[in-house]
C-alpha cells in the first residue's frame, strides 16, 4: 500500500439485451449498498438507479457492444458512469417531441450535480455525479 486511500468503487459489463437494464439497477442498490455509510439509507440511491437505467438503456439502442457501467464513492460524490463501444455522443430531445421516449438525457440534466462524456478509444463513457448535499 501507498498510503493514498482507498475509494470504494464497482464495475460490472452486462449484456446489450433490455433485460439487463432491470439487472444494472439491482446492481447499483447493491453496490450502494456496499460502501456503506450514510450513502445506503440516503435517497441518493434511487436517482442513482433511475440515471443508471437511463444510461445504460441509451447504451444498449444506440452504443455498441456490452456496457460497462462503474460506480465510484468518495464520500461526498456518487459517479456514475456507462461506457460503451460506439463513438455516436448522446444529444439532447427538444421536449416538444411527439414521439414517446428519448428524455433521458434531460433526466440526466436535472437530475445529476454534473455529467459529460468522455471520448474512449472505441467508444465514450456518459459519466454523471449525484451529490450527497442537498
Amino acid at each position: 500500500m501507498n498510503g493514498e486511500p482507498t475509494i470504494p468503487s464497482c464495475e460490472s459489463r452486462f449484456p446489450a439485451v433490455t433485460a439487463s437494464i432491470a439487472a444494472a439497477r439491482h446492481w447499483v442498490r447493491d453496490c450502494v449498498k456496499g460502501f456503506g455509510g450514510p450513502l445506503h439509507q440516503h435517497r441518493m440511491i434511487q436517482t442513482a438507479e433511475l440515471l443508471v437505467s437511463e444510461l445504460i438503456t441509451n447504451a444498449i439502442r444506440h452504443g455498441v457492444g456490452p456496457p460497462l457501467i462503474r460506480l465510484t464513492w468518495n464520500g461526498r460524490l456518487l459517479r456514475i458512469a456507462v461506457s460503451d463501444d460506439s463513438d455516436r455522443w448522446p444529444r439532447m430531445r427538444a421536449t416538444k417531441t411527439p414521439e414517446p421516449g428519448g428524455f433521458g438525457m434531460q433526466l440526466l440534466e436535472r437530475l445529476a450535480h454534473r455529467w459529460g462524456v468522455t471520448p474512449r478509444h472505441p467508444g465514450k463513457t456518459v459519466w454523471a455525479e449525484l451529490s450527497l448535499a442537498p
